[in-house]
């Protein structure tokens, strides 16, 4: 490329000068966009803050509660463990003076003595080296609730004042993975925010926006099925994976009508991810507990309310509102009655009119559960087949301090005489592939393989209508200790009636839920007060013992067992006079229960419900034959001349199942069959895309 001279230069732009005019209204047009969008930004932060109600009697009550130094009075600064670090409760309360300022509605509302408190509490907190054993606090959680306070009250702020919290927020930079990426990113931006640095508010946005993306099957991040994954394919929903929504339903408020707003893909899959994940594990207000990931916390600590399953359903609930106010779609208001099984995080639900069941595993593709921060000392067991019940959602309601955690309801486990082994951040997996849900027609599926600390055990449930069906067999174990299957481990409300044949117990009737036998195992019932504290959970929290009546029913296999078994049925929402009528009149059949294979026959055998766990073959009929050649979940629904067939392959290694069936039929939606004699042999593709590993799919035989 030639250059022009100098002398050539400044003639062009002598005869051009239009041209400077031109540069000079385009610079001055991108600061105007530029000034716009970061007062816009600032508003758009206080609008969303003041979405939330904050009473004068609450700042009062905080104003109140201030020393002459504008520290906290209940507050100990010299705190420094790593979780509950409570001295954070000082800028959560900033931030919520900080609202009562900016509210035309509130007493506070431009206060000469609230402005005072909030630059007090800011020096306060800004002149002290107030800090916590956990980087975590330092790096995110001050300069997180710092933030907000600084840009909703700016204009009172004092220079010296802002400079000094804003170095304090110069520990967060953008780095690391998840939510962990986000939250720092979001201190980023508010910080620059601060400083009108154009760069790094634009960094930070996209960051924050780069980590709403559907992520692979089993990465961090939002997984294909809607379940949220943090520190590796574990799932998060109640911890990191509410915090995330939280997060980003924030930045989406916050990033609107501005140029650096949220696509309209992006906010499609934050609402999946609000309606297709986190709203199916709120029941009742309470959160889920299997969801809720390691923070298994109390409802109060030290007398004030503190975090628990009961908040976490408060969160979500604001979190639902405040979306809803931004997004201008019709979402639902509640969770649908219905099984959904989340594939990616080997977790399933099942929820009626009357109650929610949940059911939490693990496999080689997915974490069971972690443990840090001395928090979920007791979870060893936690992602092992714990299946709850919730019919009120107050059945465990704190019942963790006394939990015997060996025992968790729905689990089989040694009962040796060693304390729990306590797990790390790493977790642990089940050694095993199989793992999986159908969602049926009629009948919905859970099943997986336990294999894990030498025993092992194939594990169903089978969910129809008021009714969760839990068949186990090959249980054994070469340990020389009591293996026991927990049928129910909850607290104690009211009456516990027991129906025994020749001595032997057949059901047992606890709070609206009857437990019957399917077998001749004998079911061992107590009804006892349980002692325990939560230090036992949570390292931080006091070793203050806790009493409370508890409601146990468990199946016995013995010491050491070779191919042990239970069978038995969970009815829920009945009177205690309707068990016999249940049992004579509205039970499925077991027509297979052995180490290969669970088969349930329902509706005199218009549906036949199975987990073959190997290659087997089942009855399905007085003369026909099924043979199963692949491990799959499995339902069969009468269809006209033929059969509806539903299929899963839990082990999501497998590109087909293969089938025998006796008869001539001709098979639709898939492949073609093949008639031998007889005999009709076809084929179930599954899913090629990673994407949809586990996924049920379906095919009609029609008879020939």
């Amino acid at each position: 490329m030639l250059l022009k001279k100098s002398g050539d230069l400044k003639e062009t732009f002598s005869m051009r000068p239009y041209h400077c005019i031109v540069i000079v209204i385009l610079f001055l047009c991108n600061q105007s966009i530029f000034a716009t969008d970061l007062d816009k930004l600032k508003q758009n932060l206080k609008d969303f803050y003041l979405l939330e109600n904050v009473s004068d009697t609450e700042v009062e009550l905080l104003l109140n509660s201030m020393s002459t130094d504008y520290s906290f009075t209940d507050i100990d600064y010299n705190l420094h463990r790593r979780s509950n670090w409570t001295p954070k409760q000082h800028l959560t309360r900033l931030t919520t003076l900080a609202v009562a300022f900016e509210n035309v509605n509130s007493k506070y509302y431009k206060s000469d003595k609230m402005a005072a408190s909030i630059v007090g509490a800011l020096n306060f907190w800004s002149y002290n080296n107030f800090y916590s054993d956990n980087w975590w606090h330092s790096e995110i959680g001050i300069p997180q609730n710092i933030g907000p306070t600084l840009i909703i009250c700016e204009s009172i702020i004092p220079d010296s004042t802002m400079t000094k919290s804003l170095k304090i927020m110069d520990k967060s930079k953008i780095y690391m993975t998840g939510q962990n990426k986000t939250w720092l990113s979001g201190n980023v931006f508010m910080r620059e925010l601060l400083r009108a640095n154009d760069t790094l508010i634009r960094t930070a946005a996209n960051t924050i926006k780069s980590v709403l993306v559907p992520s692979a099957p089993y990465e961090e991040g939002i997984q294909p099925d809607y379940s949220f994954h943090q520190h590796g394919p574990q799932p998060q929903f109640g911890n990191y994976g509410l915090h995330f929504a939280e997060d980003i339903i924030k930045w989406m408020f916050i990033f609107n009508d501005t140029d650096i707003a949220f696509s309209t893909q992006q906010v499609d899959l934050m609402r999946n991810l609000m309606f297709e994940g986190q709203q199916k594990v709120v029941y009742k207000g309470n959160y889920e507990i299997l969801a809720t990931g390691r923070q298994i916390f109390p409802e109060l600590v030290d007398g004030k309310r503190y975090r628990g399953p009961k908040s976490k359903g408060d969160l979500y609930q604001s979190l639902e509102r405040k979306f809803n106010i931004f997004d201008t779609h019709n979402n639902p208001k509640h969770a649908p009655k219905e099984y959904v099984h989340f594939r990616n995080s080997d977790y399933s639900l099942y929820r009626t009119d009357n109650f929610l069941s949940a059911v939490r595993m693990s496999s080689q593709r997915v974490i069971g559960a972690e443990a840090g921060n001395g928090e979920n000392q007791q979870g060893y067991y936690l992602g092992d087949g714990t299946n709850l019940i919730y019919r009120t959602g107050n059945e465990y309601q704190e019942i963790y301090p006394i939990w015997n955690w060996k025992k968790l309801p729905g689990t089989t486990t040694v009962q040796d005489t060693a304390n729990l082994p306590v797990l790390t951040w790493d977790g642990y997996k089940n050694n095993s592939y199989f793992t999986g849900g159908l969602k049926g027609k009629k009948v919905s599926i859970t099943a997986f393989k336990y294999r894990r600390d030498s025993l092992q055990a194939n594990k169903s449930y089978f969910f129809i209508d008021n009714k969760i069906y839990s068949l186990g067999s090959g249980i054994s174990t070469n340990r020389t200790f009591n293996v026991i299957t927990t049928v129910n481990q909850s607290l104690k409300h009211g009456d516990v009636i027991v129906n025994k044949n020749d001595e032997q117990i057949t059901s047992v009737w606890h709070d609206s839920i009857a437990y019957i036998s399917l077998d001749k195992h004998q079911f061992n019932v107590k009804q006892e007060v349980q002692t325990g504290s939560w230090k036992k959970i949570l390292t931080w929290h006091t070793d203050s013992l806790i009493s409370k009546a508890v409601f146990n029913l468990e199946v016995n296999h013995g010491i050491q067992p070779t191919n042990e078994k239970y069978a038995y049925v969970s009815v829920v929402g009945i009177s205690e006079n309707e068990v016999n009528k249940v049992i004579e009149e509205e039970l499925g059949q077991i027509i297979a229960h052995t180490n290969k294979v669970h088969a349930i026959r329902f509706n005199q055998g218009q549906t036949i419900s199975v987990s073959a766990f190997e290659a087997c073959e089942i009855k399905i009929g007085s003369n026909q034959i099924l043979k199963i050649k692949s491990p799959c979940i499995l339902s069969l629904n009468k269809h006209k001349n033929g059969w509806l067939i539903e299929a899963v392959d839990p082990t999501q290694q497998l590109n087909k199942l293969s089938f025998e069936i006796s008869g001539k039929y001709v098979l639709h939606n898939q492949l073609d069959s093949k008639i031998d004699g007889d005999t009709t042999l076809f084929d179930i593709l599954t899913p090629e895309s990673m994407y949809e590993k586990g996924t049920t799919q379906t095919v009609i035989l029609e008879e020939k």
